[in-house]
């Protein structure tokens, strides 16, 4: 394990701007798609922050966690286990299924992996990679 403050900030930058259009955006493209896009690279950073994975074993690992609370509430997960249905739960497992999360999760997923080979050719080329 390890620290590292420059993925910590980007995922707490991600955490400010989720926590803003939570808050102040009703519905639409930005909460509903935007969001769920975003959310994946805030998990991402949040765990680079701590742990020193294989970016893309990572990438791989956080698409699946997504996916599967996305499965988790096509099964209604919380009907299943008698949990109430509160603000909590909506922020941990969202508040319904639907295929535009699920789309919004890859194209993040696709997104990371993209960046990431941009990123391992400046490096490779000898170019510093911040």
């Amino acid at each position: 394990m390890r620290f590292s403050l420059k993925y910590f900030l980007a995922a707490f930058a991600l955490f400010i701007t989720e926590f803003l259009i939570a808050r102040f955006i009703d519905g639409g493209f930005i909460r509903n798609v935007l969001g769920d896009y975003l959310v994946v690279f805030l998990i991402y950073y949040f765990l680079l922050s701590f742990y020193k994975w294989q970016k893309i074993k990572l990438a791989v690992f956080v698409l699946l966690v997504a996916y599967l609370i996305e499965i988790l509430q096509y099964v209604q997960i919380l009907k299943i286990l008698g949990i109430p249905k509160s603000t909590f739960t909506d922020m941990i497992l969202g508040s319904s299924f639907d295929w535009l999360d699920m789309l919004a999760y890859t194209l993040a997923f696709l997104s990371i992996v993209f960046m990431q080979r941009i990123l391992q050719k400046k490096d490779a080329s000898g170019k510093a990679v911040h």
